[in-house]
């Protein structure tokens, strides 16, 4: 794992390590936002899945539009801003006691989101593509760091004060966004720049990039369950609000445990395959579920999620990647984006009404039937992947030495 570390460069390190304060201060808050909002400002579930999907908008659609900006005009000023977007978002959100300016609050956690992962990955996506995977197999790494430090320490400011976590994190991402004031050469190390309309047409007339965003669909679905079915369902069974925490720490400790793993099957499985055979996994995962109950159960069922998502992740990072044409690779992630925002508002929504539904077979059956939905749609993607080549622009890859 040093090794691969050592592969990369050394602003790749730096970005990286950034990655891991970046989730540990969002970690702080974000894990409680579905349990506060029910718990405590007496939210429906209409509400809390509205809330949630604002900020998937935010996070999730809007990098069609933050994406085009990164690869034309560069990175640290979206960097920056949108960390002080999420400052302000997660501070707001604490001060909140209302729907309209929660859910303000929750966009403009998103809108910064957006801004800052369109920089990030509009940089990890220009990588050479012998080192891309590694690149987002190490991400996954830093950023499930920061997935386990950051619910501790909620989960510590939760014992004083319910809103206390959203104030941390809001102060956290201000010093990260002072942090981020240095990193103007990036701009200058990076120099592939595209218009936004040519930007959005390579993406939007890419068939095989559109198949594979469909196929991409049902994995945000399901990856949205991590923050709001799994969380409520902990929080039910621990009878306590710090349950939802445990769910992101078995998710974090999960997923460093199995990061050896990824490196080492991404050498020798391409990232198509494992995209395919996790969600076969995934589907096999959730029915075994259904035979079980309780919270220890629960967990264990997170943990062999975890497994899966450390695959997944780095695998749609890495074929998103290759797929991306030269100087367009922030709008390619951008597009990646939508298909997560559509997919995880209808996760939001699903999963918001799951977690009050008593019967284990629907609940666990329902993601099941997702997860082999994915299955499917990433075996055409596949085959189609085998076909001769396209005769539209090379994608990055193919043009790099």
């Amino acid at each position: 794992m040093i090794a691969d570390a050592g592969s990369v460069s050394r602003d790749m390190r730096i970005l990286l390590l950034g990655q891991f304060f970046m989730n540990a201060s969002t970690f702080t808050a974000f894990p409680l936002m579905a349990v506060y909002m029910a718990n405590h400002l007496h939210f429906g579930s209409t509400q809390i899945g509205t809330v949630l999907t604002l900020h998937l908008v935010g996070g999730r659609a809007l990098p069609i539009l933050t994406g085009p900006m990164a690869d034309r005009f560069g990175f640290r000023p979206l960097m920056v801003i949108g960390l002080v977007l999420r400052a302000g978002g997660f501070i707001g959100f604490g001060l909140s006691s209302g729907f309209a300016l929660t859910a303000f609050a929750t966009l403009a956690i998103g809108l910064g989101t957006a801004l800052y992962e369109s920089a990030v990955y509009g940089i990890f996506g220009r990588q050479p593509a012998s080192i891309v995977a590694r690149v987002f197999v190490l991400n996954n790494l830093l950023l499930n760091l920061g997935v386990i430090v950051g619910p501790m320490l909620g989960a510590l400011l939760l014992a004083f004060d319910p809103v206390l976590p959203f104030y941390a994190s809001g102060i956290f991402f201000i010093v990260l966004a002072l942090f981020c004031i240095r990193f103007d050469h990036l701009d200058r190390l990076y120099t592939s720049r595209s218009p936004i309309l040519a930007s959005w047409k390579a993406a939007a007339t890419d068939r095989l990039f559109l198949l594979f965003l469909l196929a991409t669909f049902a994995w945000w679905f399901l990856f949205s369950q991590l923050f709001v079915l799994f969380p409520l369902m902990a929080a039910k069974l621990a009878g306590t609000d710090a349950g939802a925490s445990w769910v992101f720490t078995t998710n974090g400790i999960a997923g460093i445990a199995c990061v050896t793993l990824s490196l080492v099957i991404f050498r020798w499985v391409s990232e198509r395959r494992v995209l395919f055979g996790c969600y076969i996994a995934l589907a096999a995962v959730y029915l075994i579920a259904g035979l079980g109950s309780g919270l220890w159960w629960l967990l264990g069922v997170v943990a062999l999620y975890t497994v899966m998502e450390t695959l997944i992740l780095p695998a749609i990072e890495a074929i998103t990647a290759n797929l991306a044409h030269e100087g367009k690779q922030a709008t390619f992630f951008g597009a990646i984006g939508v298909s997560w925002g559509i997919g995880g508002a209808l996760g939001n929504y699903a999963g918001s009404w799951l977690a009050v539904q008593s019967n284990g077979l629907l609940i666990w059956g329902s993601l099941a039937a997702v997860a082999m939905i994915g299955a499917g749609l990433t075996g055409i993607f596949n085959a189609a992947s085998l076909r001769p080549a396209r005769t539209a622009p090379a994608p990055a890859h193919e043009r790099r030495s």
